[in-house]
C-alpha cells in the first residue's frame, strides 16, 4: 500500500539523473530502428559519403553504424553522450532555421542510458582515435587506438536495464523489417551517400553513390518498378515539391509506399499522402494507394521540425499551399504522360466528351448484348471436349496463358451435366445467367471462380498435395530490402501453396513454378502480390494459411471483362455448386443472386 505521506502535498523529489535519462530515452528510443535512425542522422550531419550499418539479432543483440564523416575529437566524444550536448544550435534563432537532422543533443544520451555503448572516432588531422565504453550511461573505459577518419558507434544489449521496454518489442521479423525500412528510407533520398546494410552477417544492401535519384531507385526497388516511376516537380526555391509518381499499376492496398520527405527528412503527413492519392483521380480504384516519393523543399522558417520527440512529424506554416502544389504537380505528370493515360471508350456515339464522361479504364468492359451458349448439339459437343491443360509460357513482360486462353480449364466440364443446367449465357463479360427451376440465377464470374479456387487451394494445403506447374523459363526476382524478411518467414507457406521458389543470392529469389491449374498471366506479379498480402494479414493478426490461399485465388481468377466459352461457363457453374460455401467469395462478397420467376410475372402484370 502506498505511503500517504509520499503522495501528499510537499513530498516532491527530484529524480536521479540515471532515471531521468531512461525516461527521456523512452521518448526518443522506441525500438531498435529508432537507434539506427538517430545514428544515421548523426552520420549524415557529419558530412559522411559512406555509411555502413550492421545488425544482429533484430537489433537487440547489436547495431553498428560506421561513417567516414568529419569525426570527433576526444573531448567531443566525452561530451557527445551528455544530454543536450550539441554542435547544431547556439540560440533560439538557430532552432527556427535548423537544416541538420539531429539538433537537441538527446540521441546518444538516450541510447547510452539503455544499452552498452561504444564509440570510436577520429577527426582528420588527428593521429589516433578515442575508443570509449559506457554501460547504462555510465563511463566504463576509454583508450586510444588506430582507426580511419570518421565515427563508429556500436550499441549492444538494447534495453538490458529496462526489461519492461523489451516486452513491448515486436517479433524479430517485424523489428528487422523496421530496421531495413529505416535504412532504405535514408538511402532513397540521400543518393549521393553510399550505403551498405548487413543483417546477421548477410549483406542485404550495397549501394554506390549516385549523381541522381533514379539509379538509387533502381537499386532499391528493381528495374521494372523504377521504369514505372514518372518524375514530377513544381514550385520554387521558397516552396517546392519533386519526386516520382508510380504508374497506376503499381498501386498497392496500403499507404506504406507513399514516402514523404521534408527537407530530406522522412516524415509522416496524412495531408500530403492524401494529396498524392487524390492526384490520381479514377486511374486507381478506391481502397488502393499509389507508389509515390514526395520530396518537399521548404524554407526552414516555414516548418517546425521540433513538434515530435523523434521528429517523425512536422508542422507547416502553409499546409494548404503544400497540399495544392503536391496534388497539382503529380496530377499534371500522371495525365500528361501517354504511358498512363486512361483508355477511353465512347458509349453514346456522339463524339468525344470531357474526361470522365462515358469512358472506361483498363480492365473494365462496356455492356454487350448477351452471348447465348448455342444449340443443344453445340453445347453437348462442348461438354464432350476435354478442356486444354493449362501451361505457363513466357511472353512480353513474363505474361502467361494457356494454349486456348481458357480461364477455368482446370475444372472438368462434364460435371455440369450432372447438375442438369445447361441454359447458361454471359452478359457484360462479368455475369453468368442461368434459369434454375423457377428462379433466374445471376452469378458473378470473378467471385465464383475465386470461391472455387480458394477451397481447392486450402484442400491441397491441408492434404499437403500441392503440385507445381513448372515455368518454361524461371524468373529471377529481386525483392525490396524490407520484403526479404517477409519472404523468409513465409517461404514454407508459399511452397505449401505450390510455388517453387528458392533463394538466389542476396535479396533475389528464383521462381521456378506456380501452383498447378491456376490462370496465371504474370507469375512474377502473382508471387509479389501474394507475399504482400501475407504480410498485410500478418500485421492484422489473420490466419496466414487462409490469407495466402485467398490471395492466390483472387489474383488468379477470372476477371470482369473475361469472355468465357460455353464450356467454361458450364465448368464454372458446376465447380461453384460443388463448393462448401457457394454463396460468397472468401472476402464475403456474394457470388450469386436469385430472382424468382414470379417476380417477373408480377412486374409484367401476369399475376
Amino acid at each position: 500500500m502506498a505511503d500517504p505521506a509520499r503522495t501528499s502535498s510537499g513530498s516532491i523529489d527530484v529524480l536521479p539523473p540515471h532515471l531521468i535519462d531512461q525516461i527521456a530515452a523512452g521518448e526518443v528510443i522506441e525500438r531498435p530502428a529508432s537507434v539506427v535512425k538517430e545514428l544515421i542522422e548523426n552520420a549524415i550531419d557529419a558530412a559522411a559519403t559512406q555509411i555502413d550499418v550492421e545488425i544482429e539479432g533484430a537489433g537487440s543483440k547489436q547495431m553498428r553504424v560506421v561513417d567516414n564523416g568529419v569525426g570527433m575529437t576526444p573531448a567531443d566524444v566525452v561530451l557527445a553522450i551528455q544530454r543536450h550536448a550539441t554542435s547544431k544550435i547556439r540560440s533560439l534563432d538557430d532552432l527556427s532555421s535548423i537544416m541538420t537532422f539531429g539538433f537537441r543533443g538527446e540521441a546518444l544520451a538516450a541510447v547510452g542510458s539503455v544499452s552498452h555503448l561504444e564509440i570510436v572516432s577520429r577527426p582528420r588531422g588527428v593521429e589516433a582515435a578515442l575508443l570509449k565504453f559506457w554501460e547504462g550511461g555510465v563511463p566504463i573505459e576509454e583508450r586510444t587506438l588506430g582507426a580511419p577518419t570518421g565515427t563508429a558507434v556500436t550499441v549492444r544489449h538494447l534495453f538490458y536495464n529496462t526489461p519492461a521496454r523489451r516486452e513491448y518489442l515486436r517479433a524479430p521479423t517485424t523489428e528487422s523489417k523496421r530496421l531495413i525500412e529505416t535504412v532504405t528510407d535514408f538511402a532513397c533520398v540521400h543518393h549521393r551517400i553510399g550505403f551498405t546494410l548487413t543483417v546477421d552477417g548477410k549483406p542485404l544492401l550495397r549501394l554506390a553513390p549516385a549523381d541522381t535519384m533514379r539509379p538509387r531507385l533502381v537499386d532499391l526497388f528493381g528495374t521494372k518498378t523504377a521504369e514505372a516511376l514518372i518524375d514530377f516537380s513544381g514550385g520554387d526555391a521558397e516552396l517546392g515539391v519533386s519526386g516520382f509518381a508510380g504508374k497506376p499499376e503499381l498501386a498497392r492496398t496500403t499507404r506504406d509506399r507513399i514516402l514523404i520527405y521534408v527537407n530530406s527528412r522522412r516524415v509522416g503527413s496524412p495531408s500530403i499522402a492524401h494529396a498524392a492519392t487524390a492526384a490520381y483521380g479514377e486511374t486507381i480504384p478506391r481502397g488502393r494507394f499509389p507508389f509515390a516519393i514526395v520530396c518537399v523543399n521548404v524554407n526552414p522558417r516555414r516548418v517546425d521540425v521540433n513538434v515530435h520527440p523523434t521528429k517523425r512529424e512536422v508542422r507547416f506554416a502553409s499546409g494548404r499551399a503544400i497540399y495544392d502544389l503536391t496534388h497539382y504537380s503529380i496530377n499534371k505528370s500522371i495525365f500528361a504522360s501517354s504511358r498512363t493515360a486512361p483508355v477511353m471508350s465512347l458509349d453514346n456515339g456522339e463524339g468525344a466528351g470531357p474526361a470522365g464522361a462515358g469512358h472506361t479504364f483498363p480492365g473494365t468492359a462496356m455492356p454487350r448484348p448477351p452471348s447465348a451458349v448455342g444449340t443443344a448439339p453445340e453445347r453437348d459437343a462442348a461438354l464432350r471436349l476435354a478442356m486444354p491443360t493449362p501451361h505457363v509460357e513466357r511472353g512480353g513482360e513474363g505474361a502467361t496463358a494457356d494454349a486456348e486462353s481458357s480461364p477455368v480449364s482446370q475444372f472438368t466440364p462434364q460435371a455440369a451435366v450432372a447438375d442438369g443446367v445447361s441454359n447458361l449465357w454471359q452478359f457484360n463479360d462479368v455475369y453468368i445467367a442461368a434459369v434454375v427451376g423457377d428462379e433466374l440465377w445471376i452469378i458473378d464470374q470473378h467471385t465464383a471462380h475465386e470461391r472455387i479456387q480458394y477451397e481447392a487451394l486450402l484442400k491441397r494445403m491441408d492434404e499437403r498435395s500441392a503440385d507445381s506447374q513448372q515455368l518454361l523459363f524461371p524468373e529471377s526476382i529481386e525483392l525490396e530490402p524490407q520484403v526479404w524478411p517477409v519472404f523468409e518467414e513465409s517461404q514454407e507457406l508459399l511452397v505449401a501453396l505450390g510455388f517453387q521458389v528458392r533463394e538466389f543470392g542476396a535479396r533475389t529469389v528464383l521462381l521456378e513454378g506456380v501452383p498447378v491449374g491456376l490462370r496465371v498471366k504474370n507469375p512474377v506479379t502473382l508471387f509479389r502480390r501474394v507475399v504482400e498480402d501475407i504480410e498485410i494479414a500478418r500485421k492484422a493478426g489473420e490466419d496466414l494459411r487462409k490469407a495466402a490461399a485467398m490471395s492466390t485465388a483472387c489474383r488468379s481468377s477470372v476477371m470482369a471483362g473475361d469472355r468465357l466459352k460455353p464450356a467454361e461457363m458450364q465448368a464454372l457453374f458446376s465447380g461453384l455448386m460443388h463448393t462448401e460455401n457457394p454463396f460468397s467469395c472468401p472476402h464475403g462478397r456474394p457470388t450469386m443472386v436469385k430472382i424468382p420467376i414470379a417476380d417477373f410475372d408480377r412486374r409484367f402484370c401476369r399475376k
